[in-house]
């Protein structure tokens, strides 16, 4: 009699702690943030993830969020930070897991085109987002309805940075590197694209050569180059490869100007290339020096909580929790009506300000924003002013 009171009361208890859990368990908004946490793209990673928790915890001590058609604010969190190592297959190995884990309603991440577009048939046909912080490739475009970005694609930047060459008068002929995947092929073809958009000739555009992802000697490559005598060199690949780019081409006394977009706009690009780094012209979105009243606060508090200023990888980041907070106050909280509240930001509902400014898409679910150009002057990214 004993062991079956005993038995009962075990089973009422487990039941009334599942009750618990479960309840506990829909207390919170799960994310899940994808990003490389080793290898050479691991300084990104990291800074996604103080840009994640960041986030996280100023909404949270906001009250949280509101879900729609629920009347109580509901905390975020984040319940996996997962390791793609920037590689297409652990990437996928990761969207899998987080599809298979009710506690993750959406994905932040990843940060690189070639993980975001191995992972995007899977997220797709299993319906959860992934918000990809620097996902910029022209196909990620057509990825699906469940493949969103925060950073403008390479389509715009290209062309964007072909236009600005070009208008500023000052160079004639360009030579282009490029990282041999998604993004560097993307990026080197649609700058050399837009350039003969604007009626440059290709003829001006006197060599395009590749590099293998992590390579660290581009010296064969550079000493064509140097041959060709190009006004302007533009890089198109990450500040990694791109310092030692400049570096290399420093030694070999290339003077072409360099330009980039914002793969390259790192504080490591600049640290690693040294004195090679100065002149260096590139776009980007962010800039401590916006004196918008929001993002000033933003880095403010970032500074007092971390003792330094923040970065461009850590505003993205915070800006895809903003915006996944926003989804889910204005569609729901559940997978599909996530995507469909990202996708009317910008369309159906205002713009949502965050740590880069205004945040809104377009019908394809890229993001729509204004451009900034910099320059490296005495080792600092300053605002690029013409002469």
């Amino acid at each position: 009699m004993k062991t079956k009171l005993l038995l009962i009361v075990v089973v009422v208890i487990g039941f009334i702690a599942g009750i618990a859990m479960s309840t506990a368990a829909a207390d919170t908004l799960g994310l899940g943030l994808c990003a490389p946490m080793s290898g050479g793209a691991a300084s990104w990673g990291k800074k996604s993830e103080v840009g994640t928790k960041f986030a996280i915890e100023r909404i949270n001590a906001r009250g949280g969020v509101v879900p729609k058609g629920k009347s109580n604010a509901m905390m975020l969190e984040l319940v996996e930070v997962a390791d793609d190592k920037n590689d297409p297959r652990e990437g996928a190995s990761i969207a899998q897991r987080f599809i298979d884990n009710d506690k993750i309603l959406i994905m932040i991440g990843p940060l690189t085109s070639t993980v975001a577009l191995a992972q995007a048939p899977i997220m797709n046909k299993h319906e959860l987002v992934q918000f990809a912080i620097g996902a910029t490739a022209p196909a990620y475009t057509n990825a699906g309805p469940y493949s969103f970005r925060l950073v403008p694609t390479d389509a715009f930047q290209g062309r964007y940075m072909a236009k600005w060459a070009h208008t500023q008068g000052k160079w004639k002929t360009y030579a282009v590197i490029y990282v041999n995947d998604d993004y560097g092929r993307g990026l080197a073809e649609v700058f050399q694209t837009g350039l003969k958009e604007i009626g440059v000739s290709e003829d001006n555009v006197v060599a395009s050569e590749a590099y293998s992802p992590n390579d660290t000697d581009f010296s064969v490559q550079l000493a064509k180059i140097k041959g060709l005598n190009p006004d302007a060199l533009f890089i198109a690949g990450h500040y990694k490869e791109g310092a030692l780019i400049a570096r290399q081409a420093g030694e070999l006394l290339l003077k072409a100007q360099i330009l980039g977009t914002d793969g390259i706009g790192h504080p490591e690009y600049i640290k690693v290339a040294g004195k090679a780094a100065e002149g260096t012209i590139y776009s980007g979105y962010f800039s401590l020096e916006d004196e918008r009243p929001y993002i000033q606060q933003w880095a403010a508090e970032f500074k007092k909580k971390f003792g330094q200023d923040p970065g461009l990888v850590e505003a993205i980041a915070n800006d895809c929790v903003e915006l996944a907070a926003k989804a889910i106050e204005i569609g729901g909280d559940n997978r599909q009506e996530i995507a469909t509240g990202l996708s009317s930001i910008g369309t159906d509902h205002p713009v949502v300000m965050g740590a880069l400014g205004e945040n809104q898409f377009d019908e394809n679910g890229d993001m729509v924003r204004d451009m900034i150009m910099y320059v490296v002057k005495d080792g600092v990214a300053v605002f690029y002013k013409p002469d």
